[in-house]
């Protein structure tokens, strides 16, 4: 489970914060590393009155910026990813600097963030900066990033993406929307904000976010055919919820904590792989189940897809997977996120 830390702060004016970031687990960071630092802002407010607009931050280690992402403020506390150019040793530390400086503003290179967060829909998103993999599907065409495929449904790219697979889709229909060309490899974690529209899943194979071996078919999930996979899906085991589950070529397992139940509102789904002998799953950063059986082996390719089999009758309502941003980012240690400390 990867675990959030918000940061203690000792109060002084400066114009620099001095960042201390500890690993406290028995093996290195990766390189590069994604590091979460959460950020009481009406505190650090009081130290600083600029820090409240919160785009005259800029983040640097030994001297040099590295890209920084705004995911978003909530309860006054601002969580953002940093991008470390360098590997925490075990049990160790570095230390990062953030300058508050009211001259500058989000740029979209160094400073930026969640595409919903701006005026103009990721105007400052520099996610593909910061993270391993990234596209918020800005625009209205499906970039090369990704292949896709259609047989009785659709997809549209328009400042976000959406895949539509129509209630009465005939037995077999799907579309997908995989990788071309980057995959899971090593130890990473797959996150996707979507939303399912209060989704009713009969017989629906509904996938905010997988990990697929092909990237030129759809993946089946629960019918023990045609892919190792594993991921978030809505099948007709759970149809008023959504699911996890980890496939190879004749074998299946659901291994969420619970089903999620029926939703429409846009959340955050995780698929975090260390390694080719578990996967576990995330629900906007909770940990929802682990399993170390039927785990598919690398490389993997992320999907998003709806297939149906078989047809059904039950329900009227098209559910379409609208999805505003993917992302693929460093497994922390022992899933474990280092520590942060700010000092003033």
């Amino acid at each position: 489970m990867v675990r959030s830390n918000l940061v203690s702060i000792s109060v002084s004016p400066p114009t620099v914060f001095q960042i201390n970031i500890t690993n406290t687990q028995n093996t290195a960071t990766s390189v590069p590393f994604q590091q979460m630092i959460q950020l009481p802002i009406s505190q650090l407010g009081l130290i600083n009155p600029y820090i409240r607009n919160i785009g005259t931050l800029r983040f640097s280690y030994n001297g040099s910026y590295i890209p920084a992402w705004l995911e978003s403020i909530n309860n006054g506390t601002a969580t953002i990813w940093v991008k470390l150019p360098v590997s925490i040793p075990a049990n160790s530390s570095i230390t990062i600097d953030m300058k508050v400086d009211p001259t500058l503003n989000f740029d979209g290179n160094y400073w930026g963030e969640n595409p919903l967060l701006s005026s103009t829909y990721g105007q400052y998103d520099d996610g593909s900066n910061v993270f391993n993999f990234y596209d918020n599907f800005v625009g209205t065409t499906l970039n090369s990033k990704w292949t896709s495929g259609t047989s009785g449904g659709s997809y549209t790219v328009n400042n976000g993406l959406t895949i539509t697979l129509p209630y009465n889709a005939a037995s077999g229909s799907y579309v997908y929307v995989s990788t071309s060309s980057y995959t899971v490899t090593s130890a990473q974690i797959i996150e996707s904000y979507a939303n399912l529209n209060g989704f009713n899943t009969t017989n629906f194979r509904m996938v905010p976010v997988g990990l697929t071996q092909y990237n030129n078919v759809p993946w089946h999930a629960d019918l023990y055919e045609n892919e190792n996979g594993v991921g978030w899906v809505g099948d007709a085991q759970s149809r008023g919820g959504i699911s996890a589950i980890a496939t190879t070529s004749s074998n299946a397992n659901y291994f969420q904590t619970s089903l999620i139940d029926s939703t429409s509102s846009y959340q955050l789904w995780g698929i975090l792989y260390p390694d080719n002998n578990s996967v576990s799953v995330q629900y906007n950063y909770s940990n929802w189940g682990s399993t170390t059986t039927y785990v598919p082996a690398t490389p993997l390719y992320i999907t998003i897809s709806n297939y149906i089999y078989p047809s059904q009758n039950i329900i009227q309502t098209t559910y379409p997977i609208n999805v505003y941003y993917i992302r693929a980012r460093a497994y922390p240690p022992n899933g474990v996120m280092p520590s942060v400390e700010v000092i003033a």
